[in-house]
């Protein structure tokens, strides 16, 4: 086929293009990133503006951060500012899909942060996410920012109610936000069903409650002066929580199979998650945060007859066995997959203990996570073996650390030829 031709045919195919009706290729750039968007309005006339009614508003730049050093970190900071500034300014959409907002910044970008909330609120967006998590320390050098009172005052006006009315999907992380305000979302918000709060030191205790609300997910993730939270909830499907112990109060949850606990409500130096896991007898999934700094563990009476998949992310200091983990599994009859995510031990550990056998019939999949090849893994990979009389795969996922992965591919090869007849190792 000749040049002409071909160049014949690409011709033919953007004119095919430009013949799509205006909200038909908005939808097309929408799912471009912005720095892409942008790029199409030099295609011709017609496509000059048409970027700017994007519904999707995806500035996170995090990927930017990777190799910041903190003598060039404000002149990315002012770039990072000076770009969405620049978009929203072009921006002429009177609603988003998303708008998110993901770098490093502080307090002392205050005014910036709280026209982007402004902006987002009154663009209607279905999705809103402001992480501000910073790079390079914590907490950051000049504060976190605090949820300013003038956008607070806005929401509570008739247009911003009207506007948030919209909002599907809210995270804040390393965002200043009090009870008060968080409360005013979940209350106003008829369509909220996905909320997530990480690292904001000013909430103190929250309350999650209505027989009308249509919330699905609730993660907590490092509010350490958070003192209690009140759940009452019958829409919701997934609650995770890491922090400080708190007084947790949890009821008309009929819809809850997801669960993750770690920090105070996880188990360390021999205590135990506690009642909390007994409020969940209907659960699917499970993920505990253990520390474990002794030999023995003990855990609540519970019963998990629903349980499928079952996650341990263990944290291993002076401890020489992971085998006492094993016992929550007699509570869980018709577990399917068993993951450990390993952190790190001690250089003393060694192979010791003797658990009792017990049969675990529906486990067909053990999954480790950051598996190093110490002999506390070996040991536990063996007693499964023994015990998981269906299993039919293993999957190994090595430590992310050279040195590590190296031993890990080692032990693997052990492990293979330990294998049961019939069982699949997986090594990533």
């Amino acid at each position: 086929m000749s040049s002409s031709n071909i160049r014949d045919k690409d011709e033919a195919l953007k004119d095919w293009v430009s013949r799509l009706p205006d909200d038909i290729l908005v939808n097309i750039i929408s799912r471009l990133t912005l720095k892409e968007a942008a790029r199409t309005s030099v295609l011709s006339s017609r496509w000059k503006y048409l970027w700017t009614y994007a519904s999707n508003l995806n500035f996170d730049a995090s990927k930017l951060l990777v190799n910041v050093y903190e003598e060039t970190l404000e002149e990315e900071r002012l770039r990072y500012m000076c770009w969405v500034n620049k978009v929203l300014e072009s921006h002429k959409g009177l609603s988003v899909n998303e708008f998110i907002i993901v770098f490093d910044l502080d307090d002392s970008h205050e005014s910036n942060i709280s026209h982007w909330v402004y902006t987002a609120i009154s663009k209607r967006a279905q999705k809103f996410e402001l992480n501000l998590f910073p790079a390079l320390c914590w907490p950051p050098a000049s504060g976190i920012y605090e949820f300013s009172q003038g956008c607070y005052d806005y929401l509570k006006s008739p247009c911003g109610l009207s506007s948030v009315k919209s909002l599907r999907f809210l995270y804040f992380d390393t965002v200043n936000v009090t009870e008060e305000i968080l409360e005013f979302f979940i209350n106003n918000c008829p369509n909220l069903d996905d909320l997530r709060v990480g690292r904001s030191d000013n909430l103190l205790r929250l309350k999650v409650v209505g027989s009308l609300l249509q919330l699905k997910c609730l993660h907590i993730d490092h509010c350490n002066n958070l003192e209690e939270l009140e759940i009452s909830c019958p829409s919701l499907l997934s609650f995770k929580y890491f922090g400080p112990e708190i007084k947790l109060h949890v009821k008309n949850v009929p819809q809850l199979v997801d669960v993750l606990i770690g920090g105070g409500h996880g188990i360390g130096k021999g205590k135990v998650i506690g009642p909390i896991v007994n409020y969940f007898p209907q659960l699917k999934t499970l993920e505990l945060h253990v520390e474990l700094n002794e030999e023995i563990l003990q855990f609540p009476e519970c019963d998990l007859p629903e349980l499928r998949h079952l996650m341990f992310m263990v944290s291993a200091l002076d401890c020489s066995s992971l085998l006492g983990l094993t016992c929550m599994m007699k509570s869980c009859p018709l577990l399917q997959k068993l993951t450990f995510k390993i952190f790190h031990y001690s250089a003393e550990i060694i192979m010791r203990h003797q658990i009792p056998k017990h049969s675990h019939q529906c486990l067909k999949v053990l999954e480790f996570v950051g598996f190093s090849g110490d002999p506390v893994e070996l040991e536990l990979a063996y007693y499964m073996f023994e015990n998981a009389t269906m299993l039919e795969e293993m999957i190994v996922e090595p430590s992310e650390y050279e040195p590590e992965a190296q031993a890990a591919r080692k032990s693997a090869k052990k492990l293979e030829k330990m294998l049961p007849p019939g069982v699949k190792l997986v090594f990533h």
